[in-house]
This record gives C-alpha cells, structure tokens and sequence, in this order.
C-alpha cells in the first residue's frame, strides 16, 4: 500500500522488472493501486436511474444512478450509521432523504489527497488525520441538513477534492528510465545495519503517511533476519499534502545530530496522528534529547536544505510516492511484505559473495552490484503509440479448482480475483466487480482466490471463515457483510456474520476452530505470488493480469478485447 500523489501500481521484486508492475501497496501495501474514482453497479431496478449529463443548478453532473435509500447501496459504501460519531460528524436533523443524498457523495468520490484510503466516507472513517476528508464531509452533511440536492453535493466534493497539492521537490521533472537505479545516498542520512553490506536498502519515508508506518515491522524484520548482510539509509521524502511531515523529517535530521535519530523515528511513526511541534518536542524529550540543542537545530536552515535535498534525489530515481525503496537499485514500491523484499535479498547477496570471492572489497560493493543490475537489466519495452493503453504481462493459467466462483463455465471470460478481505482496495473493487457481472452476464464469469496480507491481522482468519460460508453455499453472501463491516473482523464479528446469513454455526465454529481451510488459504496465497500477484487486489481477465481497484472503464477494455 502506498501515498502518492497519483499512485501507480505496486513493483515486485525478484526476476520482474519494476517497470513490468509498475503499480497499488501496496505496496499494499499495503498496497496503493486506485486510479481515480470508480462507478459503482447495481441492478436498474434497485435505484432511479438518470443520465450521465443530467445537472442541477449550480451543481455537478449526477452519475447514472441516484440512490433513493441508504439500504440499495452497493456493497463496500458505508451508511450514515458507519460514519457518526466519526471526526466529530453527526447526522442529527437530518432525514433519510438528505442522509442517503449526503453519502452518495461521500461514496461515489475517492479521495485524492493521496492517503489511499479509498473513498471520501471510508477515508473520514478510517484516517481521521487525512487533510481532506473529514473536512468534506462535515461540510457536505451540513449542505445536505440545508436541503442542498446530490449535485450540489458533488459540486463541492470536487471543488474541494481536486485541489492538486504544491509540487514536491522534483515534480515536474520528466520521469526517470524504467530499471535499477543507482542511489547516490546523502552522507547525512541516518543508517541502520552493517557498513559496507551485501545488500544495500535506501528507504524514501514520509512521518505522515500511513503506508510507511505499516511497512515498519517488515524493515525491522529485514534488519533482524539479515543482521550481517544489510545496510538500511532513510532518506526524507514528506509528500506536500502531509502539513506535518516536514517538520518531522526535520526533527529527526536534528535527533541525528545527537546520534538518536532512530529513537525518534520510532517515536513518531507510533504516534502519526500527533506530530505538531509540541508532539514532537515531547518524543524528543522522552528520547533523552538535549533540548536546547534539538530546538537551535531545528530553526537551522541546513536542515532545511537536506530535506530538499533528499526530495530531488526522490525526484531524479522516480520515488515521489512512499514508501519506495531501492534494494541495490532495485526498486519495491509500496509497503510490500516481507517476501517481496526477502527474494530480492536474497538474490542480491549471491550477487555479492561472488564478488566477494572474486577480490572485490566491501566498501566497493554497492557501486558495483549496482551497476551491475543496470548494465544487466532487461531492455525497457517501447512506448507505446500516444492513446495505446499499456501493455498487459503475458496471460497465465490459473486452476480455478473449488475456489468460489460466480458465472457460467460456458462464459468466455474468467475473471480471478486475489483479494485480502481486511484491505481497503479491495473493498473499493467490489463495486466495479459487481458492475461487470451486470454489464456481462453471461459472458463473464468471476472466481475468488485468497491472498491475506501478512501485516492484516485479522485477514487470515476472515479468508478462512469465508472459506467455512463457502462450504455452506454462502461464499459470496459473506463475502459482501466482510467487506461492508472491513473494520470489525474479530472472532465474533465473523460468527455474528454467519449467523446472520443462517449458516450452522457448529459446523462453522468448528472449521473456524480446527483450521480446516488454512491449508487452502496458504496454497492460493502461494499460487498468487507464484504468478505476480504478490499485492491486493490483483485481478487476471483470462490470464492477463490487472493490478489494483482499477475503474470499471479498464475490466471493460479487456474483457471487449477477450470477446472478440
């Protein structure tokens, strides 16, 4: 899962060029993967239909469906219910009517700032320090309590939304060559690990951004299990829509002056939502930090300049998103787990100690592995024509096997879908899934393939109780209540869930409690990573792979082509 300003896809690591993936986490990281707002699909009898050009008054073109109730949204948009009480929202005096207009707005738009957290209502929910979306919708739900109509609604919502942020340092810039790059690391940025490793990893981080909090637990995991092997550099990179992560990559800059820089990154990173200045100088304090000395260097102005500095090198290797790292100049975008960087690793030290053992010294390493990986790169593939859509991996086979499946097997199109039942992009695909098997009924048929995420938590247990729905005939009945309720997915959430759907419970305990679908969860995770789909959601229209929440406009482009 990633923050960017416009994200691309997730890259994998080992023996997939970067520009072959180029994504999502990601990431997912968590995987960032959305391109922009999605439609979502339902039946034609469940809402009032209208046209694409209808407009109100001073107000914004209405989509093609405008919901008359809160009950006919599609699944994954969240109701007002969801949403009070969140960053101080309140829908009091406010009738259906008004409260249903109010969240088709906040549904129906993505925010953009970058946070990735799906859309406008989820985002409020999710990510109370977004700098956007709270603020729209608050205002939004006090537009509709003054009787303003959906298209007003939306008119704000993009007025506000598509407000692009300052450029940061490099934007602009023409985008790099796809492929390794050599990193010329700053010799003031804060290092962990051995000098002169095997295996260098150069870090581009931002305080702020959720993504790169995530993925913390796979760096320190990466330092723990490579403690002779690899060296990690952090460079700066605070995106401009994060209004406090400069001054606490500035911070850190002034923890390093002291030698604590890494206690202070810890500190900040478990602390997100707080980094005012006064948040900060309490971490510094509680890191044992000289004050005086921590406050001086924070107004000196070379601090300023280093994280100016690193935003260019940010800009000139293409890392304006984070997290993005460089593992001896192979980049993984994305808060990718632990095997994505692992198999990159572990390639990366063969190529070292056959070095080692042909005389090359250790402090030469990192150069020459470097511009090995360069010079050995793959050819980048041609553009493709102005207006070509870009180029798919070739198509794979994918055993369908007892996986889940909605269509006929007479249909000439297989959509697979690997998905994490705890990750917010695939909660924003399920809308776009629903409106292809509307658009294609018949033609198309959709499978489910498991792929829980290591750092979702309760991910693995929610893939295999959807397994234990399956076994009932209820798979796809569950699996619209997980991604309707994606933030309660304890134990008993899931067996309130089963209960709801009428499904034997002892029959349902007992496989949640014996484990019996672990096995085929592990094998289908396995089978997604053996084939590029290493983040969520990662789709394949007959075999060719479709990487993130992409909007219905991209499974329509395929699934014509495979038609045909």
């Amino acid at each position: 899962m990633r923050a960017m300003s416009n994200q691309p896809p997730a890259k994998s690591g080992a023996n997939i060029w970067p520009w072959t993936l180029a994504v999502g986490l990601l990431g997912g990281f968590l995987i960032g993967r959305e391109m922009g707002p999605r439609a979502p699909g339902t039946a034609a009898e469940r809402a009032e239909k209208t046209t694409e050009s209808a407009k109100a008054a001073g107000g914004a073109a209405l989509p093609a469906t405008v919901y008359k109730k809160e009950a006919d949204f599609p699944a994954g948009w969240m109701k007002s219910s969801e949403l009070e009480g969140a960053s101080g929202i309140t829908f009091a005096g406010l009738n259906d009517k008004q409260k249903t207009a109010a969240m088709q707005a906040l549904n129906e738009r993505d925010c953009e700032c970058g946070c990735g957290m799906g859309h406008i209502a989820g985002c409020t929910k999710k990510d109370p320090n977004c700098p956007r979306s709270p603020k729209i919708s608050k205002q939004v739900v006090e537009m509709a309590k003054q009787g303003k109509g959906l298209a007003e609604l939306l008119a704000y919502v993009d007025s506000e939304n598509t407000k692009k942020p300052s450029a940061a340092a490099g934007a602009g810039a023409p985008p790099p060559p796809p492929g390794p790059k050599k990193v010329e690391i700053p010799s003031y940025s804060p290092r962990k690990g051995v000098k002169n490793a095997k295996v260098t990893i150069v870090e581009f981080s931002d305080f702020q951004c959720p993504f790169c909090g995530r993925v913390i637990p796979t760096v320190n995991e990466i330092l723990q299990k490579y403690p002779k092997d690899v060296g990690l550099a952090f460079v700066n990179q605070p995106l401009p829509f994060h209004e406090n992560a400069k001054g606490a990559a500035k911070a850190f800059m002034a923890a390093q002056r002291q030698g604590k820089a890494w206690e202070l990154h810890d500190k900040m990173f478990a602390n997100q939502q707080a980094l005012t200045a006064g948040d900060l100088e309490k971490y510094a304090q509680e890191a044992g930090l000289n004050m005086g000395k921590f406050k001086k260097d924070l107004s000196d102005a070379a601090l300023d300049k280093e994280i100016a500095d690193d935003q260019a090198l940010a800009g000139k290797v293409g890392a304006n998103g984070t997290p993005t790292f460089f593992i001896n100049g192979r980049e993984i975008s994305g808060a990718q787990p632990f095997t994505a960087f692992s198999t990159v690793i572990d390639e990366e030290i063969k190529k070292a100690d056959a070095l080692l053992k042909k005389g090359v010294k250790a402090d030469q390493l990192y150069d020459k592995i470097v511009a090995d990986n360069i010079a050995n790169a793959p050819a980048a593939p041609a553009p493709a024509a102005a207006g070509a859509p870009a180029a798919a991996a070739g198509p794979v086979k994918i055993d369908i096997g007892i996986s889940p499946v909605k269509g006929p097997t007479s249909a000439k199109v297989t959509v697979v879908a690997f998905s994490d039942f705890q990750c917010p992009f695939c909660s924003r695909a399920v809308p776009t899934l629903k409106q292809v098997e509307d658009t294609y009924k018949g033609k198309v048929r959709i499978a489910f393939k498991q792929l829980p995420l290591p750092f979702h938590d309760k991910a693995q247990l929610a893939a295999e109780a959807s397994l234990a729905a399956h076994e009932q005939g209820k798979f796809w009945e569950y699996h619209d209540k997980l991604f309707a309720n994606q933030q309660a997915l304890d134990r008993p959430a899931l067996e309130k869930y089963a209960e709801e759907l009428g499904l034997n419970m002892s029959k349902f305990k007992a496989a949640l409690d014996s484990n019996k679908f672990k096995k085929q969860v592990e094998a289908e995770s396995k089978l997604g990573n053996s084939i590029g789909a290493t983040g969520t959601p990662t789709f394949f229209v007959n075999g060719k792979s479709l990487v993130g929440a992409q909007p219905f406009d991209k499974f329509k482009e395929m699934i014509d082509q495979e038609l045909k």
